[in-house]
């Protein structure tokens, strides 16, 4: 559970954004299509390709750190990947390095690539020609193998096609570049949209879509193969809303499309008289306590994906009242406890904060801009500045409606002239 917290505009959506655009490239996406695709749910990105790199410039960078502890020992442990990506005059790749830690040391003079092994990099860029070239890791001093590749897809993602396989170094390379792809194809930003939830669908439509639109063909498959979960998020259901609630209910048309309904007071509320809330929050608990499985990844991943996904959630607590905030963290606790998935949401919630407990806030992430350079920020918690004194003040809920993280620390106070007047020291 990753929790970004910071003003509007401090960089938590850039930050989200940015991991957004690296699981469009792990699929093999080209660029024009992860930047400017206005196809499927996903769309184009937020301020599409000319939006992303800094202002004054045509390019920017991305990168993101993979670690596998299965690998420990036997393979590449941690891995970074790191990509520099030109937008003008045609959008393409014109750096990407691929990193590896290995447990098994190399014969070498320099200490640094002993452990640390370059898989992947590039080395001569063609602009506006389509294609890069780079070198990859084999294990045979001074003869590692060069290539093109195309530059408007990621290199990372080509890798394994171009591996033989014919050394152990190479098998490991190909492993370490697909444990960075599977986890980045296991990213899943959802975003309920309640409007699109009032509708009929097919009801053999039960891989969850970011927008939730098909949140009623999911809950009926949840009745149907997961009673147990079912059941759960009638409970959940039921203490979010203050009238009687006993059930919910899946409406089914003459076609066998259906729509998702209440049981209460005597009666079936259909989700078209349901509220934006409740119906964001139904959509959240289902895929929180299905633990990230049956999501719609768009074709990234696959149902024998042996990595567990990511749960991407804008502004966790959206449509919901304060007190509910702790019912909501409830259940991302629950999907993360479980190691079923990972969690990252932003929240500008103070009641959710604090509910947050100490062991929560090392995976709290700080989010804030630098008013010269324009330049965000993002620092753990703990890693703050005053921390302990910041803590010992109340919450962090109090904290952050005070403004008290955005304040730079008080400066030592220098004793060093009273010491030596007191002769002390």
């Amino acid at each position: 559970m990753t929790t970004l917290i910071g003003r509007n505009s401090s960089g938590k959506s850039n930050a989200l954004d940015g991991l957004e655009v690296l699981s469009r490239l792990a699929s093999g996406a080209d660029l024009v299509d992860a930047l400017d695709s206005r196809r499927g749910d996903e769309g184009p990105l937020r301020g599409g390709m000319a939006g992303c790199p800094p202002h004054g410039t045509d390019r920017f960078q991305l990168g993101c750190t993979v670690f596998a502890p299965d690998r420990l020992g036997k393979g590449y442990s941690l891995i970074y990947l790191d990509v520099t990506i030109q937008v003008r005059p045609e959008p393409e790749i014109i750096s990407e390095t691929l990193v590896g830690i290995s447990g098994k040391r190399r014969s070498t003079r320099n200490p640094l690539s002993q452990i640390a092994h370059d898989l992947l990099s590039t080395s001569g860029a063609h602009p506006g020609s389509g294609t890069i070239d780079a070198t990859w890791y084999n294990g045979r001093r001074g003869r590692d193998p060069r290539a093109s590749f195309r530059s408007t897809r990621l290199l990372t993602s080509q890798l394994p096609l171009r591996l033989a396989g014919e050394t152990e170094a190479e098998q490991r390379v190909a492993t370490a570049a697909e444990d960075v792809l599977e986890t980045l194809r296991g990213v899943f930003h959802l975003d309920p949209v309640p409007h699109l939830m009032r509708q009929y669908v097919p009801s053999r439509d039960t891989r969850l879509r970011r927008t939730a639109e098909n949140l009623p063909a999911v809950i009926g498959h949840l009745k149907e193969y997961d009673p147990q979960r079912f059941q759960q998020l009638v409970t959940r259901v039921q203490s979010l809303v203050e009238h009687e609630v006993t059930g919910i209910e899946i409406i089914r048309s003459p076609l066998n499309d259906v729509m998702l309904a209440l049981r209460e007071d005597g009666a079936t509320t259909p989700a078209r008289e349901m509220s934006d809330g409740l119906l964001r929050f139904t959509a959240i608990a289902t895929s929180l306590l299905r633990q990230g499985q049956d999501l719609d990844l768009g074709g990234r991943g696959s149902e024998d994906d042996s990595r567990s996904p990511t749960l991407v959630i804008e502004e966790l607590e959206n449509g919901l009242h304060p007190s509910q905030a702790t019912q909501i963290l409830d259940l991302v606790k629950q999907a993360t406890q479980e190691d079923a998935s990972r969690v990252i949401f932003t929240t500008h919630s103070p009641a959710l904060l604090s509910a947050l407990g100490a062991e929560d806030h090392k995976d709290v992430v700080v989010c804030s801009r630098d008013r010269e350079t324009g330049l965000s920020h993002l620092r753990k918690l703990p890693e703050m500045d005053g921390y302990p004194s910041l803590m010992a003040q109340g919450d962090l809920g109090m904290i952050a409606t005070s403004g008290l993280l955005e304040q730079a620390p008080a400066p030592a106070r220098d004793f060093t002239e009273f010491d030596r007047l007191m002769g002390i020291g």
